[in-house]
C-alpha cells in the first residue's frame, strides 16, 4: 500500500471525501486496529462541488455505508460545519 511506503506504518489518523479514497480511510481500521477516520460528506454545493452517492465527478458511497460499521466519522458539511470558508 502506497501510505505503508512512505510513512513506514500504519497511520493513526485518515481523512477522505471520496470512494477514490476509500484505500485511505480503510487502512487505519483493518482488522483489529483503532485509528481515527475523518470522512467529509461534500453536502454544500453552494460552496464546492457535492459529492454523493450519485455524483458524476466523484462518489461518496460505499465510504458512507462502510463508516459506521468501522467507526468512522461522517462530517456532513452543510449540517454540521456553520462556517467553510473564512470571510474577508
Amino acid at each position: 500500500m502506497g501510505i505503508n511506503l512512505h510513512i513506514g506504518r500504519r497511520p493513526n489518523f485518515a481523512a477522505g471525501n471520496s470512494d477514490g479514497d476509500l484505500q485511505t480511510p480503510q487502512y487505519p481500521t483493518i482488522g483489529h486496529a483503532t485509528g481515527f477516520v475523518l470522512i467529509v460528506h461534500h453536502t454544500n454545493s453552494q460552496h464546492e462541488r457535492a459529492y454523493d452517492r450519485d455524483s458524476h465527478i466523484e462518489r461518496l458511497d460505499q465510504a458512507l455505508d462502510d463508516g459506521p460499521r468501522h467507526g468512522w466519522i461522517v462530517v456532513d458539511m452543510k449540517r454540521d460545519w456553520k462556517q467553510v470558508y473564512r470571510s474577508g
